[in-house]
């Protein structure tokens, strides 16, 4: 395959959400390599019955890798490190509350593998960051997924801000059947949130300390408004490059 999976998710939905996903794309592609990162807890213990039944189901699962954090991590990380850990350059990445129905021809993946094809680079998926292909190289152009929204909320908006910015486009959107975003609620309890489950902090570190609203100029994107950016992005995994370059040659 010429792709990874990266899916996110937590212990609230574990039961309801992960397993019935990770088992509908096993039917479709059970040679498909799935790394899964596991949020912690933002006010409490990691959840050892829950960090049980994960490592035993994936270990029951065909190529799946996991990655726990034992403490509460931004979005933007948990996608950052998905994408590093993944051994393909293209990625798509999935939220845990997404349901692929199950079709006797011409599926999710069927469908999706055509469009991989023939899309180059970065692409949503029916309009939204809840799927989407992230292509390492672009990633790494534009500079990963700002790791000091240290909640929910706002990561995607300002990566196709800077995607706009580095390339002078934005990225693209492909429509593609049998892959529902049922948009659950069900959040982590411990962190303040502002619009559902985002995190109040994410989206005032947006809109009052890294961009400013313009009148005049700027770029809107999945924003609001239109926006000038005001603080600049520290580079993130600086040696991801040379690791690139170099890895054939250990």
């Amino acid at each position: 395959m010429k792709y990874s999976i990266v899916i996110t998710t937590f212990d609230k939905r574990f039961d309801e959400f992960l397993v019935p996903l990770i088992r509908s794309i096993k039917q479709e592609r059970n040679e498909a390599e799935i790394i899964v990162t596991a949020n912690g807890s933002a006010r409490a213990p990691f959840n050892e019955k829950y960090r049980a039944a994960l490592l035993s189901f994936l270990a029951s699962q065909h190529n799946c890798f996991p990655i726990i954090f034992p403490n509460f991590q931004s979005l933007a990380k948990m996608w950052n490190r998905g994408i590093l850990t993944a051994s393909q350059d293209r990625v798509l990445v999935l939220n845990d509350d997404l349901h692929i129905p199950a079709v006797n021809d011409g599926g999710f993946f069927a469908k999706f593998e055509d469009v991989l094809q023939r899309q180059p680079g970065t692409f949503k998926i029916n309009g939204s960051f809840s799927h989407y292909v992230i292509d390492k190289s672009e990633l790494i152009d534009v500079g990963f997924f700002d790791e000091r929204l240290l909640g929910l909320g706002e990561e995607d908006g300002d990566f196709f801000w800077r995607f706009h910015e580095k390339f002078g486009r934005e990225i693209p959107s492909v429509e593609l059947p049998n892959i529902d975003n049922i948009n659950s609620d069900i959040s982590d309890d411990g962190y303040t949130k502002g619009i559902r489950t985002a995190a109040k902090f994410n989206r005032d570190y947006i809109k009052n300390v890294k961009y400013k609203e313009v009148l005049i100029g700027g770029y809107r994107g999945m924003f609001d408004k239109r926006v000038k950016k005001q603080v600049p992005d520290e580079m993130q995994y600086p040696y991801e490059t040379f690791y690139r370059e170099h890895k054939d040659l250990v």
